[in-house]
């Protein structure tokens, strides 16, 4: 616990040198939104209700990235959902997405006061294309080319217990792709993924690392067979009912709906970090092991929130937070005690530190953190020279605080980028 105050001491400290802002990012599967079928109709699942849900649901979360599965595969549809369950009273900042696909889609809503769609393109897999869609976010550096850019994976693989080599497959397929394409860097996979196990084939290929060592990870670390498992019920994400027509019955007792995430995202080393702590099921208290998402009393959300997660889908949103770092990497010449330090920037294989005359005999702590505080290194030196050298070879590519700690315990921080 005392490491994580220092962390966050150190991080206020350090806000001169960081501006920072936060992504709320949210998956859902709409459950058969605006499709009429056999069993779901427009009597047990009417759109005009779902619009309605959905709205509190948005309007509560306020997600800055949504993504969906089981969209009705028309312009109208997807259409739908912007017009009457985002941009509704008086709110007009959220843009929409091209789809792909028929039937049954995915989609992505963006809030475009933060960011800017700049691609997207599509996965062949089966039975539905996964999407793929390249943001980034408005920073206030973005004339001088500083920007975070972040990119969603949306999936919606296979349902049943018998089609596990059939997920396994599409996520070959996905991992495959976005090796070829040299997809890395900051980048989200979620959807609806019907995974019953870890030992799944499909979550193995997502987390499970290459030649690149590109690799997915799950935010709470919840890793083992989520199926009717009591173990697993703060994650569990379907069912919302116990019994239904059009919604699924069975209570809550299987972990679906993922938002998994690339090192770059844990590491913060892309201008984007993962907010420990903030991957939650909307809704789930841990209280809902095989009953449903209103019984017993559930106070996550407020009542009219809560009724709506019940009567949109079967299936509980999955949201996330991301801190996104506003400012360059500039190099700057600081001031420690009247006397100046000159920090190299940007970094390759070693950080040097020049100092000026007369600072020679000092002693001084040097400590490299990623933007969200991981401490990747630390030493202490004793300048014998102008000029000390840092080897950081070994410390993976990205954004980083340099602090300078001197004897009289004062401190300096320079954000560097290393090359």
């Amino acid at each position: 616990m005392r490491h994580l105050v220092f962390v966050s001491i150190f991080l206020f400290a350090a806000l001169g040198v960081l501006a920072k802002d936060t992504l709320k990012v949210m998956h859902y599967n709409l459950l058969y939104y605006d499709k009429n079928t056999e069993f779901c109709t427009s009597s047990n699942n009417n759109v005009s209700s779902k619009d309605s849900y959905l709205t509190k649901i948005i309007n509560h979360v306020k997600p800055d990235i949504f993504t969906a599965n089981e969209i009705n595969g028309s312009s109208v549809s997807v259409q739908r959902v912007l017009n009457n369950a985002l941009n509704v009273n008086g709110v007009s900042k959220y843009a929409i997405a091209r789809y792909s696909g028929s039937y049954l889609v995915n989609m992505l809503y963006y809030n475009t006061e933060k960011l800017v769609l700049k691609s997207q393109s599509y996965i062949q897999t089966s039975p539905r294309l996964t999407d793929v869609y390249r943001l980034y976010y408005k920073s206030p550096e973005l004339a001088n080319g500083d920007t975070a850019y972040i990119t969603c994976v949306v999936t919606h693989l296979k349902a049943g217990l018998g089609y596990a080599y059939e997920r396994g497959q599409a996520a070959q397929t996905i991992m495959s792709y976005l090796r070829v394409k040299g997809i890395t860097g900051n980048v989200l996979l979620m959807g609806d993924m019907n995974m019953y196990t870890a030992s799944e084939p499909a979550f193995v290929s997502f987390t499970s690392t290459s030649g690149d060592n590109f690799r997915f990870f799950d935010p709470v670390n919840e890793v083992g067979d989520w199926n009717n498992n009591f173990n697993y019920r703060y994650v569990h994400t379907q069912s919302t009912h116990t019994s239904g027509s059009c919604h699924a019955g069975g209570g809550m007792d299987d972990r679906f709906d993922f938002i998994l995430a690339s090192p770059s995202v844990f590491s913060a080393t892309g201008f984007v970090g993962y907010v420990p702590d903030s991957y939650w099921a909307v809704g789930q208290d841990g209280q809902r092991f095989n009953g449903s998402l209103l019984s017993p009393a559930n106070s996550t959300v407020p009542t009219d929130v809560l009724n709506a997660l019940y009567y949109m889908s079967d299936h509980l949103p999955v949201t996330l937070k991301l801190a996104i770092d506003q400012s360059p990497a500039t190099a700057v010449e600081t001031n420690m005690n009247g006397l100046g330090i000159t920090a190299q920037n940007p970094v390759s294989d070693f950080f040097r530190i020049r100092f000026a005359d007369g600072m020679e005999s000092s002693a001084y702590r040097v400590e490299i953190y990623s933007v969200i505080g991981n401490l990747v290194y630390r030493a202490n030196v004793n300048p014998s020279a102008s000029q000390v050298e840092i080897p950081t070879g070994n410390i993976a590519k990205g954004i980083y605080l340099i602090r300078i700690t001197g004897s009289n315990g004062q401190s300096v921080v320079k954000k560097v980028l290393k090359n």
